[in-house]
């Protein structure tokens, strides 16, 4: 029935049968139906309004405190492969459930907003399971080489969610290093690009003062990683990463400077700072970065820029420089 006719057929009926049918009705309420009936009923008891109650227990139904330790000790034992190797901690018929978990523990965060009190401790723990997956992407730790499928979130999209809720809590230097910092060196799943996250980060950066700050701690993390290059003291897998961080840093000030219109500066910075021992490879990043974003004509400047520089580009890029040249029409939709 309607909710009219509920209040109709109940507005007359002696107290005792009232408390009786509710009683009834309340036993049918599964577990979790009656732990949020349990606060808005004792909302609208307390004299507060249908509303003002519904609202208090929605956010009263969410254990922050048990969720938060929930999934730190899942953290533990993901790190520690107990999801995927034998192990006394995870049960064998539990290992394979871990994407459920974390689906779930992402939705239940997603739900925090920034006037709750646990809002800032609800973003650090999204940040440590997209951190999580990325590892999960280079070392297994699940029974699979790709954990962003698996929950069915793409990395790029996960980043961004993350991002928006970091900037929430305000656009300082400290946040937007700490983007940067894990868009430029995080692990990557099949389907990702670097560029993927710094375009999600790019987005988010809606002025120019912004855009400038960005580029700022950009700078500053290269030369920090330069540091750290310089001191490596042979050609390992650390070293490799320092020096592909500092590309992709380099990826992100030179897309970050073509969108406020002044590449100049940053193409120059580009070529002398990527850590490429071959340059025509960093031509060819270069140009990928300019064709990400559109500009033809600034394609063709960068192009010349290298020619200047006495670089060889590869025929593929001679062969799209003559047809830009000649004013040929490039494939449809390669320029958006």
């Amino acid at each position: 029935m309607k909710i009219n006719e509920f209040r109709e057929m109940i507005s007359g009926a002696e107290r005792g049968r009232l408390e009786k049918a509710f009683a009834e009705s309340y036993k049918h309420f599964t577990k979790s139906q009656k732990e949020e009936m349990d606060l808005l009923i004792r909302g609208i008891l307390e004299g507060k309004s249908e509303k003002t109650a519904a609202e208090a227990a929605k956010k009263g139904t969410l254990d922050f405190e048990a969720l938060e330790g929930e999934i730190q000790f899942f953290l533990e034992n993901a790190y520690a492969q107990n999801y995927l190797v034998p192990n006394r901690v995870v049960p064998k018929n539990q290992r394979s459930k871990w994407r459920f978990l974390v689906m779930g523990y992402i939705k239940n965060l997603d739900t925090i907003s920034p006037e709750q009190p646990e809002y800032a401790r609800a973003v650090k723990l999204l940040g440590d399971l997209y951190h999580m997956l990325c590892y999960g992407c280079g070392y297994y730790i699940f029974s699979t080489d790709d954990p962003f499928r698996s929950v069915s979130w793409s990395q790029q999209a996960l980043f961004g969610l993350w991002a928006r809720k970091v900037f929430q809590m305000g656009y300082t230097r400290e946040n937007i290093r700490m983007l940067l910092q894990s868009a430029a060196s995080s692990l990557l799943s099949r389907e990702s690009l670097s560029q993927f996250q710094e375009e999600e980060l790019l987005a988010l950066l809606k002025t120019s003062d912004l855009k400038y700050m960005a580029i700022e701690e950009a700078k500053k993390l290269v030369e920090e990683k330069e540091v750290n290059l310089y001191n490596s003291k042979k050609q390992d897998s650390r070293s490799y990463s320092y020096g592909e961080t500092i590309n992709h840093l380099c990826d992100m000030i030179l897309m970050t400077a073509i969108t406020l219109a002044e590449p100049e500066l940053a193409v120059e910075y580009y070529f002398s700072t990527c850590r490429e021992a071959n340059k025509e490879i960093v031509l060819y990043r270069a140009l990928r970065l300019v064709r990400w974003l559109g500009d033809a004509g600034l394609w063709m400047e960068v192009y010349r820029y290298g020619l200047a520089k006495k670089i060889k580009p590869r025929e593929e890029l001679r062969r799209e420089f003559e047809a830009l040249q000649a004013g040929e029409e490039m494939e449809k939709g390669f320029w958006l």
